[in-house]
């Protein structure tokens, strides 16, 4: 047997014994933290220390507007998109255009991929020229195709042993996927603002090709302290 046949065989076998979310509630597939986080903060695992560190996706976030905008959505791929406001592949939503940080790629590919290739995020980064906009709340929302709903806040904080005050580095575990939206609390008047995302973890199926495991975990991401967590047998 193929290993992309093995694959999809031990796949059809799992959801035939277990429906996702069958019964209507929401469970771990839509939990933000648990065991299948248990590297989402970067840190290694007891002999991990081989895992290659992950590189960041990057979202740009330009506001042109000569006041502050509330509750501003990036992300969300299956929901914008099909976006008319995309133009070479840039999303402009009124006076706020969203932007990858990733030279040759574009926004719009950004939410291909996350539609198709699922991941944890184990760091956040957020940078931002200015003033006081690295400190808005950030919240994390996610749903399923029931209909339950999930969401989590995160809370920007600045180190009291850092110098800088337009940068923010947050150990939050929550996964990104086509359903996921991030809702900046507040976009400032003609602020600028990169929001980087560091996987723990991912999901690719053409790995199974190469007879590789679909899940590929991250090592510590190199803006931070390193972190070890260790996990009772």
């Amino acid at each position: 047997m193929s290993n992309v046949r093995r694959y999809l065989s031990n796949a059809r076998q799992s959801a035939m014994e277990s429906f996702s979310n069958a019964d209507g509630f929401i469970d771990q597939d839509l939990s933000f933290t648990g065991d299948d986080f248990f590297r989402a903060d970067g840190g290694m695992g007891m002999g991990q220390q081989d895992i290659q560190t992950s590189q960041p996706y990057i979202v740009n976030v330009t506001s042109t507007s000569g006041s502050a905008v509330a509750n501003f959505n990036i992300l969300g791929s299956y929901q914008f998109i099909n976006s008319t406001g995309f133009t070479n592949g840039s999303l402009t939503v009124g006076s706020i255009t969203v932007s990858s940080g990733i030279p040759d790629i574009t926004y719009q590919e950004m939410l291909y991929q996350f539609m198709n290739n699922p991941y944890s995020v184990g760091l956040t980064y957020i940078q931002s020229a200015t003033a006081n906009q690295v400190l808005q709340t950030l919240s994390v929302n996610t749903r399923d195709a029931n209909g339950n709903l999930a969401q989590k806040t995160l809370v920007p904080t600045i180190d009291p042993y850092q110098q800088q005050t337009n940068i923010i580095a947050m150990k939050y575990a929550y996964r990104i996927d086509g359903f996921t939206k991030i809702i900046i609390a507040q976009v400032l008047a003609n602020a600028t603002l990169s929001l980087y995302f560091y996987p723990a973890d991912n999901i690719n199926l053409a790995r199974a090709l190469g007879g590789q495991p679909v899940s590929r975990q991250f090592g510590t991401p190199p803006v931070t302290n390193g972190q070890t967590i260790k996990l009772r047998a």
